[in-house]
């Protein structure tokens, strides 16, 4: 008999309750359509306020006793709850015996652990804290405000637990830690990030005490999430555009649906960096630079190089071995035995590593790795061109290890970066691959999954652009800086002596200002300062004894003094006689405008804010030193020289190039880019001002007495300007000198020698002071050379100009109207921006767009201006004028660049109370309903009245043909039986076959069109492609897409039957141990099912002797004996049909005590899950109600 409509049935699971034993198995109770509380209960006040997720376990099922297919069966919301804060959701877990906890857990696994969060959970965290403190490199990421972490203490092992927590609020603080490793002390900085969560632990974290190492021994970790998305979600949504016969394409609101509550807050974002930062790796050295070290290589132990290095250049070898690097991997040929954190320059041996001890020798070209500001570029996604393939050539071209790559997909941002060998990846090789060209800026990219249309790639990175390798500079050697207590030294009388071992050392004046003798330098007399650099280096606390003779020196000022008619200038002092090679002369200076000397626009260089002072001092012969061209009357006191010299000043250099494409209106333009590439110095002319800013200074001696003085100078330290020929600042990290045989780098303002090379810990030697390149050594070798040895060191320009920002806002959606902008031009001042509620931005000087849903944000600073006549400057291109117009770029300083913004974020709500742990949810509650791939069914409900007087025989035309679906309803909305009317689904009319008597009138009937198809691709704005087109027209908001439950054929049936000697206990779907001798004959007697009595069950019939044997089931235990001179049908209670039927003519001889018959039953159902989600707010229906509709095919 075949499958009639009324044998497809909704059935209830054992306990339709939101208890932990809620669900399981499949009962004989129909689900009574348009029944009140049928499935779930009515709504109380508590869930309105609070919000609830209400689970209900639910079976499809076909109720014949036959087996005919239900064939392609799947399942459907066909309409919605009318009240808008409630919804609903259908899933499965493929049980049949599963109950609620199982379906919750199954639920919460939207969320799964990722990789380990960079640093370290900071020692204990203890049980009901509502905050977790994290140790961080200043160059880890932050967690963001929203995002789900998980604790994990005792991983893998029998005592783990774990908790998923999310942060509600970070604060950071930079604290300097020291530690004792190897026997020694190591002192190193880190971030110590504070996150608020949003409920407290439920267990106690034992992370470690704060280390410099990542992988340090830990019984508890912090570790990312990952969207796991175990459960897949079906659901409804309505159209918000008509769709037409013929389309492809219908527009729900979004591919979402609630699952969870969410309320929804304010989160203010104040003085966020808008460029973001990179840490580029830049070469500071001359090549490979080698050294041998002794220590041990060894399984979980550390290898500290004291720089960073360039990726892909390290090598360690020693007896017997050879190690290189490859991607921040430590290989010996190709296994991979550890890790090389390039930044840090740490090597990290895994566990299992063969013991090597005593010398090696390592290999490296040394690097800076500078926290920068970072460049940003940006590709717009349209509809056009979504793929997976994207390039890119981005200027100036990245440094290793200093990209960033973010898209979205499915509203999900995913991040992927240079591994630093070029090779782009993700945490997780699912969200995509591409590869860099550091020499081009080429990138390639493929994303994991399509990108979002009317999102962007955003592309964040650091460049070399602003730095410098100075490892080359000639670099004075160590000094001593001394000002005696008499300034006005007479020349020619200064005279420095002290003892090296045994041996005395002099030096002295040469009357020039030039110190000669065991060591050199120079000597200021008329302010007594000296500058003194010993030819061999004395011990620490040598004392030295300064012998002179001295006068008062004077000083002489000169307020904008005139200019001569040859341009110099001439001023006499008060003194005559005076003694020779003691004048010093000051003046200052003003620069000549900047861009006639470069050929860039003003608006687009770095404003010098101090000019420079110039000094000289006279020869002894009259003349002046420092390239001053002037002259001095010893014996009149007048002094003339030309008040003009030259300086060298950096100038931006700036590239244009096109970016990608913009939409303005309905037109795609071209957007370029004036990209700062580097600095360049260039010689600029430099003069006194002759208005009253101008002065003249002179210090000098007259020839009178001279008095005698002696002074002792402890040495205590000695002074090395590493940058005395640049204005530039060091970056800190990179700097690596040797002298006197000691090696010295670095470490957070500190000069540390002798390093271990194992723990990492040294001899504090000194300071550095980065800003001035000024390093002051307390530590070195006695009688060493005094020569100084260059093997690494970066510098760096402040001021990085940018004309374009692309980035993110951290925490979306915005609040539209909430985005301000400001930023520092280069030629001074602020300027400021808000956007307005449309996204759109613009200001004086800025124009941009906000994405308030994804918190996209690009802003261009400049204007348009006429093209004509802009010809020749440096940011003028042809294919850039459009209309006649062209952007006029106006530089800002990157680092500037900050941000004010309002975020919506979500409120923690109480597991307990919502019936769902929300941390492991998205964290606006919604999940995906719609996906490429899914089915999606597109229907149209309406209804027509029956006439008052309509009477048996009534034919009612519905006015539209090709229906889906018609049934009629009484006044009260209750199906009337089927055998009451008959229906012409083609022609979509309806005839009553009996009159109305006894039903609530009026009569209506309720038809629905639609059209089924496969969801080939899916848009974050709600844009469904379908494969087929559709074959009605839906109008926008009264029609439905609803997303489809595939279930599949159903239809009961035995499989998998075979015997075994014994029964071990263990349910497999294969014979465990031999085989046995008696067989049951399934080809003539097979197992007889129905669709009715059948379940989805696992069998053992077990023997208990020769002809007698108890009848188990996985899951429900045993429910029958039985014996072989007997069929064998055991009832199925809930549909009172046997579960199956065995044949006693099927038995073979030769069973004996202990062999089992095993063999499985498919049944005729299939379990649902149904959430019903309810929003916070009042109800607006007295009584409400959703539709679920089974639908499949028979064999006609």
């Amino acid at each position: 008999m075949p499958i009639l409509s009324g044998d497809v049935k909704l059935l209830a699971s054992e306990r339709l309750l939101d208890t932990p034993d809620g669900g399981g198995r499949m009962t004989g109770h129909v689900v009574v359509d348009g029944q009140s509380n049928n499935l779930f209960p009515d709504i109380s006040e508590l869930d309105r306020t609070y919000g609830r997720v209400s689970l209900r376990k639910s079976f499809v099922g076909v109720l014949t006793d036959s087996t005919d297919s239900y064939y392609g069966a799947h399942a459907i919301i066909a309409d919605a709850p009318s009240d808008p804060r409630v919804s609903v959701t259908l899933f499965t877990t493929k049980s049949w015996t599963d109950r609620r906890d199982a379906a919750k857990d199954r639920v919460e696994r939207y969320l799964a652990r990722g990789v380990k969060w960079p640093g370290q959970l900071l020692e204990r965290q203890l049980t009901g804290q509502r905050a977790i403190t994290l140790l961080l490199k200043p160059s880890d990421s932050l967690p963001r405000v929203g995002q789900a972490l998980v604790l994990v203490q005792d991983e893998a092992k029998p005592t783990e637990t774990e908790q998923y927590v999310r942060v509600t609020r970070i604060t950071t603080t930079e604290r300097e830690f020291t530690v004792s490793e190897g026997g020694g002390t190591v002192k190193f900085s880190a971030i110590v990030a504070t996150c608020e969560i949003s409920d407290p632990l439920r267990y106690d974290f034992e992370g470690p005490a704060p280390s410099n190492r990542d992988d340090v021994s830990a019984k508890a970790v912090v570790r990312d999430t990952i969207v796991a998305n175990a459960a897949v979600y079906y659901g409804i949504a309505p159209t918000v555009a008509e769709a037409r016969v013929g389309d492809l394409c219908v527009q729900v609101p979004g591919l979402f649906g609630q699952l969870v509550p969410s309320a929804q807050s304010e989160t203010p974002l104040v003085d966020l960096n808008a460029a973001g930062q990179a840490v580029p790796l830049l070469e500071s050295g001359s090549g490979v630079l080698t050294y041998t070290a002794n220590g041990q290589v060894a399984s979980g132990r550390n290898l500290y190089l004291g720089n960073p290095l360039v990726p892909g250049s390290l090598r360690i070898a020693g007896g017997g071995y050879t190690f290189t690097d490859a991607a921040g991997q430590l290989k010996s040929g190709t296994s991979i035995i550890g890790t090389v954190d390039y930044a840090r320059g740490l090597v990290a041996f895994k566990e299992g590593t063969p013991g090597y001890g005593g010398d090696f020798q390592v290999s490296f070209r040394p690097a800076g790795a500078p926290t920068r500001v970072a460049d940003t570029a940006a590709i717009g996604i349209a509809q056009e061109n979504r793929g997976y393939a994207y390039t890119i050539t981005l200027s100036p071209p990245p440094e290793p290890g200093a990209l960033i790559v973010s898209y979205m997909a499915q509203g999900k941002w995913y991040d992927l970066r240079d591994q630093g060998d070029g090779a782009i990846r993700g945490s997780d090789s699912s969200f995509g691959a591409g590869t860099l060209d550091y020499v081009t800026g080429s990138v390639i990219l493929t994303t994991g999954a399509l990108p979002d249309a009317n999102t962007a790639i955003l592309f964040a990175w650091g460049s070399a652009a602003s730095y410098f390798n100075r490892v080359g500079t000639p670099v004075t050697p160590p000094t001593v800086h001394h000002t005696v207590e008499h300034p006005g030294i007479a020349p020619g009388t200064l005279r420095i002596t002290w003892t090296d071992g045994a041996r005395q050392r002099v030096a002295t004046d040469d009357g020039h200002g030039v110190i000669t003798g065991d060591g050199s330098g120079t000597v200021r007399y008329a302010r007594g300062e000296l500058v003194f650099r010993p030819a061999v280096l004395p011990a620490g606390g040598a004392e030295l004894t300064l012998d002179y003779e001295w006068g008062p020196p004077q000083e002489a000022n000169f307020a904008h003094p005139l200019r001569n008619a040859d341009g110099t200038v001439t001023v006499r002092l008060a003194q005559t006689d005076l003694r020779p090679s003691t004048v010093e002369l000051e003046f200052n200076l003003l620069i000549e405008n900047y861009q006639s000397i470069s050929g860039t626009p003003a608006e687009m260089q770095v404003v010098q804010r101090v000019d420079p002072i110039k000094i000289a001092r006279d020869t002894g012969g009259g003349a002046f030193d420092a390239a001053v061209v002037g002259r001095i009357d010893y014996t009149t006191g007048a002094i003339t020289f030309r008040p003009d010299t030259t300086v060298n000043i950096p100038f931006a250099r700036y590239s244009v190039q096109q970016l990608g494409w913009t939409v303005e209106g309905n037109e795609r333009r071209p957007v370029y880019r004036n990209t700062f590439s580097h600095w360049e110095y260039k010689p600029a002319g430099a003069a006194m001002p002759i208005d009253d800013s101008g002065y003249v200074k002179v210090r000098y001696r007259a020839a009178d007495a001279a008095n005698a003085a002696t002074e002792t100078v402890t040495l205590a330290q000695l002074e090395v300007d590493l940058t005395d020929h640049y204005a530039e600042a060091i970056v800190p990290g990179s700097l690596r000198f040797g002298l006197g045989g000691k090696v010295y780098v670095d470490r957070l303002g500190m000069l540390v020698t002798d390093i271990n090379a194992n723990t990492g810990a040294g001899t504090q030697a000194g300071t550095i002071d980065y800003a001035s390149g000024r390093a002051l050594l307390t530590v070195w070798q006695p009688g060493a050379g005094n020569v100084v040895s260059m093997q690494s060191l970066l510098t760096e320009l402040g001021g990085q100009p940018v004309d374009e920002v692309v980035f993110r806002v951290p925490a979306a959606p915005v609040r539209p109207g909430s985005l301000q902008i400001r930023a520092v031009p280069l030629t001074g001042g602020q300027i400021t921006a808000t956007a307005n509620a449309d996204g759109t931005i613009a200001a004086a000087g800025m124009l941009g767009t906000v994405d308030y849903q994804t918190g996209v944000v690009r802003v261009r600073f400049g204007r348009f201006v006429p093209a004509a006549g802009r010809e020749g400057e440096i940011w003028y291109s042809a294919d850039a004028v459009r209309d006649g117009q062209i952007f006029q770029p106006l530089p800002v300083l990157a680092d500037t660049l900050r941000f004010n913004a309002v975020a919506f974020t979500y409120l923690p709500l109480s597991a307990d109370v919502l019936g769902l742990d929300p941390v492991r949810l998205p964290l606006d509650g919604r999940v995906p309903i719609f996906r490429t791939g899914d089915v999606a069914v597109v229907h149209h409900t309406a209804t027509t009245p029956f006439p008052d007087n309509a009477r048996s025989g009534f034919r009612l035309d519905v006015g539209r043909v090709r229906l889906a679906a018609l049934r009629v309803l009484d006044a009260d909305g209750k199906p009337v039986s089927t055998d009451r009317y008959t229906a012409d689904l083609d022609a979509g009319t309806v005839t009553l076959k009996a009159p109305p008597a006894g039903l609530p009138l009026p009569l209506v009937a309720e038809h629905r069109i639609e059209d089924m198809g496969l969801v080939s691709d899916t848009q974050i704005n709600g844009v469904l492609t379908l494969t087929r087109p559709l074959t009605h027209d839906y109008p926008a908001r009264d029609s439905r897409v609803s997303s489809a439950l595939i279930i599949g054929d159903l239809q009961a049936r035995a499989h998998t039957l075979f015997a075994q000697q014994t029964w071990t206990g263990e349910w497999k779907d294969v014979r465990i141990g031999a085989n046995t001798i008696a067989q049951y004959n399934e080809t003539v007697y097979p197992v007889e099912v129905t669709n009715r009595g059948a379940i989805e069950e696992r069998w053992a019939l077990i023997f208990t002797n020769t002809n007698e044997f108890r009848v188990v089931g996985e899951s429900v235990g045993q429910i029958a004996v039985g014996n072989t001179a007997t069929d064998l049908a055991p009832i199925n209670p809930e549909t009172h049909a046997a579960y199956f039927t065995l044949r006693a003519g099927g038995w073979g001889a030769g069973w004996a005590a202990g062999n089992v018959l095993r063999f499985s039953t498919a049944a005729a159902n299939f379990p649902v899950w149904i959430a019903r989600t309810t929003l916070q707010g009042r109800a607006t229906q007295t009584s409400d109600a959703f539709q679920i509709q089974i639908r499949g095919d028979i064999d006609r």
